[in-house]
């Protein structure tokens, strides 16, 4: 009988914790939902394909590259995010792209930026141009989206869609994507992290000489360090919807989509990859949402230690085919190394939801020093001009002279990469010019703040440090650097990186310097402190 009292005694106190244990789930569970009914935030998603349906120019190498098919999709990601309710309420919608940039800088109204912000006025009415943001994920493999027509662009015609209608076609796409996406808006959360991956290497390889030289040789006497540093963070923004369901992720990661950047074919590059391997592991149906962060010196591309890696590539994936200057090979394992990211804080992204967290967003056109041409850099380029033309003419006669010639694979190589030089070069002498009359250079920069994070764009090919200065100081738990966002203002290198002479430095593909990159991190810190207070 004691027995059998114990036993009944033991099954009751076993029962009580039971219930107990039952009545906390139930009341964590209801604390969830309820948290998630009564929040102020409502997040919407879309995506839209950008892939043409006929040969393009693809844009990112100075000579011209005729797609020869696609290998994989391009596409527009949109998340729209609210905070609050009715007239009152803050609104953003992000939108990422698989194209080299958002913006040419040929015209002021030649640009992605507000031709979908102009497409968007009609449709969504309750949101301010100024709230649409658009970044670019740096693929060298996708079209060139221009009103300059192909023959002003590249010195003679070439058979494939007018760079025009492209820039119309894929407009259009984007600016679907957005509008869906804020049409498709619920209730919801988000939470964020921070993992990392080894995506991005510094590219330029600098020498006891002083100089440094893009992708240059490593295995020499001559060779010193790599110039800059490396940022291996990988910044994390989950949505959920409110029943706690993962709907997106938004990964922002310092490197540009540059792995197959030689490529003749359409590609996301990485990106494809990533959001494979993502999907493959969280679900179909997730939205994925790629940053550039501060990258103007980096890509996917090792600089040492290259022999290795391929030897790992081979042994991991013997079928891996090489791709422009890099390999699947190498794209999948990015992919792997960013949604192990990914995955390894999942866990705890799950139980640190904010249904209504802070938001604040911030927009202003920043007036910045630009970089000053002086008149000898302009009879140098008048000097560059005239040798282009030359052999732009030299070209030109012998190919009118033997038409045969375009019956070669990619017979226009070297013709448009000698003239694709003349129109950079004239660009570098309106600015002589302009700096004249506006030495400021008018520049978008956006900081957005989601809860303890802070997200603050800009349109350049941002030199890394440039980035790190401003998430060493910015007051945010958490800073995502987004670079070539809503216009296109060139790479803006650093003091070192002009004394070095590296690629990214010249006066045709930089309008700020170093001035005016320090002007800009102190406004984007200025703009942070905003919307922190």
């Amino acid at each position: 009988m004691r027995k059998l009292r114990l036993i009944n005694s033991f099954l009751m106190f076993f029962s009580i914790v039971l219930f107990l244990y039952s009545c906390e789930n139930k009341r964590e569970d209801k604390s969830k939902i309820s948290g998630a009914d009564t929040g102020n935030m409502s997040i919407g998603w879309a995506s839209a394909n950008l892939t043409p349906d006929k040969p393009v120019l693809l844009i990112g190498q100075w000579p011209a590259r005729i797609s020869e098919g696609v290998m994989d999709s391009i596409t527009a990601t949109a998340l729209a995010i609210e905070s609050g309710t009715g007239t009152s309420s803050k609104k953003v919608i992000m939108i990422s792209c698989d194209l080299v940039c958002i913006s040419d800088a040929f015209t002021n109204k030649d640009n992605y930026r507000e031709n979908v912000r102009n497409l968007l006025k009609a449709s969504l009415p309750e949101l301010k141009p100024e709230q649409i943001i658009i970044n670019a994920t740096h693929t060298h493999t996708a079209p060139l989206g221009s009103s300059v027509n192909v023959k002003d662009y590249y010195g003679i015609d070439l058979n494939v869609m007018p760079p025009a209608d492209y820039l119309d076609f894929s407009c259009r796409r984007i600016a679907s994507a957005a509008e869906q996406a804020w049409k498709n808006r619920k209730p919801g959360g988000i939470s964020y992290g921070l993992g990392h991956a080894v995506v991005g290497h510094n590219r330029l390889a600098a020498y006891m000489s002083g100089k440094s030289i893009m992708y240059g040789k490593t295995n020499t006497p001559e060779f010193s360090h790599l110039e800059g540093s490396e940022d291996p963070s990988v910044n994390l923004l989950y949505t959920w919807d409110n029943k706690s369901k993962l709907t997106g992720i938004l990964i922002n990661v310092a490197c540009p989509a540059q792995e197959s950047e030689n490529g003749y074919f359409i590609s996301a590059d990485y990106w494809h990859d990533t959001r494979s391997e993502v999907r493959r592991r969280l679900g179909e149906d997730i939205f994925i949402l790629p940053q550039c962060g501060a990258a103007g010196d980096q890509s996917p591309h090792i600089m040492v230690g290259a022999k290795a890696e391929e030897r790992m590539q081979r042994l991991m994936m013997p079928d891996s085919i090489k791709t422009g200057r890099g390999s699947l090979g190498q794209r999948k394992q990015i992919a792997i190394s960013i949604a192990d990211a990914v995955t390894s804080v999942l866990q705890y992204m799950e139980t640190n939801k904010e249904w209504s967290p802070e938001f604040e967003h911030r927009m202003e056109i920043a007036n910045l020093s630009r970089r000053l041409i002086s008149s000898e850099d302009v009879t140098n380029i008048r000097k560059d001009i005239e040798r282009c033309e030359k052999k732009y003419d030299s070209l030109l006669r012998k190919l009118n002279a033997n038409p045969e010639m375009k019956d070669k694979p990619r017979w226009y190589t070297d013709i448009t990469q000698i003239y694709s030089i003349i129109p950079e070069d004239k660009r570098v002498i309106d600015r002589y010019e302009l700096q004249k009359v506006q030495p400021k250079m008018p520049v978008e920069i956006h900081v957005l703040r989601i809860g303890d994070i802070v997200m603050a764009t800009n349109p350049f090919e941002l030199y890394m440090d440039y980035g790190i200065r401003i998430k060493a100081r910015s007051p945010a738990v958490q800073t995502f650097v987004v670079q070539l966002t809503s216009g296109y203002g060139g790479y803006l290198p650093t003091k070192r990186a002009l004394a070095g002479g590296a690629y990214g430095t010249e006066q045709t593909s930089t309008y700020l310097g170093p001035e005016g990159g320090q002007e800009f991190v102190e406004k984007t810190l200025e703009l942070i402190n905003v919307v922190w207070k």
